[in-house]
């Protein structure tokens, strides 16, 4: 069913309905969707509505991917594409701003796994794969233990171990970089340190600066052109902008405590389903040396991971033709 998107003003804000336009295989929708108490954004894209629902859990916290239809798009030939602007982030965010309730990872959980029934009861018949980015990776773990029977398989990218972990490979690699480019004012600051306390955040923040610096290329070509890619976003507006970014802040402060006590290495090792990672090998954000490490413990029915070379932490984007071959290949049945 062809759903086109209308756009229509109510009391100054600009909101969503879904109006059904003819039958065909391509499925275009945008628009609210009630989920624990609350109305959140959601949309879904195919080129077939019989193809496998790619239900993609954003990262951030608060980081929407869902304005970004042509990146998204090679996703859309073999997967019913559904994103969604979780509690506090995007459009879901514009709609309550800080008086969003409730803005916990147990709360967003929920939320997810209702949004998997409703995803469940709409198409009976597809297969269901969860998709979670970064962030999302702890979102959507604790989706998937908690509701093994809703999904076909469990795929991560920029994949979680463990905050500590995190930390300290990220302290570890700038220390090599400043010796490297015989950085000495970095290496001084580093020094001073010794080891990082991961639970201080002050000091996690202030040392990871320079971390942006030594990125992989394709990421930093990403974060430089995403504020442009996201304004030309068909139906984008001025207001929907301010919603990412106050979203973004909003979620981060907030979720910010919670992010820090994530230990997904060491209390999420046993899964009842397939569990597949596919990692860009320069990723800063969540290295992942820690993230193959913690691959390593996982029991499942099915596993593997599968690294991209010249890719980093937003590899689904910025290699996503590479991207969807290898998820292609990782949900073939054996």
């Amino acid at each position: 069913m062809l759903v086109v998107f209308v756009s229509v003003l109510s009391a100054g804000r600009s909101e969503a309905r879904l109006v059904a336009d003819r039958p065909t295989g391509r499925i275009e929708e945008a628009g609210f969707v009630r989920l624990g108490g609350i109305e959140q954004w959601i949309t879904i894209r195919g080129d077939d509505d019989r193809n496998p629902i790619l239900l993609l859990i954003h990262g951030g916290p608060g980081d929407v991917q869902s304005t970004l239809v042509s990146t998204y798009k090679p996703y859309e030939h073999d997967f019913v594409l559904v994103q969604w602007d979780q509690r506090g982030a995007g459009r879901t965010y514009g709609r309550y701003g800080e008086a969003t309730p409730e803005l916990t990872l147990d709360r967003v959980v929920e939320d997810g796994i209702e949004l998997a029934k409703y995803l469940r009861g709409r198409f009976r018949r597809n297969p269901m794969v969860l998709l979670g980015h970064s962030w999302g990776t702890a979102i959507g773990t604790k989706m998937v233990l908690a509701r093994p029977d809703l999904f076909a398989a469990y795929v991560g990218t920029g994949q979680i171990a463990s905050w500590p972990e995190s930390v300290n490979a990220q302290f570890d690699f700038l220390k090599a970089k400043a010796r490297e480019t015989n950085n000495a004012a970095l290496l001084a600051g580093l020094d001073s340190i010794g080891r990082p306390d991961p639970m201080n955040s002050t000091q996690y923040f202030r040392f990871t600066r320079p971390l942006r610096e030594y990125l992989d290329d394709s990421d930093a070509a990403w974060l430089a052109g995403l504020l442009p890619l996201t304004k030309s976003s068909p139906g984008f507006t001025d207001d929907d902008l301010k919603a990412l970014g106050d979203g973004m802040g909003f979620s981060g402060r907030t979720l910010l405590p919670t992010q820090m006590q994530e230990r997904l290495s060491t209390t999420a090792l046993s899964f009842g389903l397939p569990y597949f990672v596919i990692q860009g090998r320069d990723d800063r954000f969540t290295p992942t040396a820690p993230a193959a490490a913690y691959f390593d413990k996982v029991t499942a029915p099915k596993k593997r991971m599968v690294v991209i070379e010249g890719a980093g932490h937003f590899a689904l984007a910025t290699h996503a033709e590479v991207f969807v071959a290898r998820l292609k290949e990782l949900l073939v049945p054996d």
